[in-house]
């Protein structure tokens, strides 16, 4: 009974492990290929406006 209850045990473990990771990977490249699908012309571009007033303390 005790080696069933191992054995169980570390599968459900491994196979929560697998899956976390397969998650994580494929999150990871879905985020991945949504950002370089972008062209370098669509991309707006960084301006520095003098009306913006800066984030000091004063």
């Amino acid at each position: 009974m005790p080696l069933i209850l191992c054995v169980t045990v570390v599968a459900s473990v491994g196979i929560g492990v697998i899956t976390a990771y397969a998650a994580v990977i494929g999150i990871l490249e879905a985020c991945g290929r949504a950002s370089q699908q972008l062209p370098a012309e669509a991309k707006p571009r960084l301006v520095l406006v003098p009306s913006q007033n800066h984030a000091s303390g004063d």
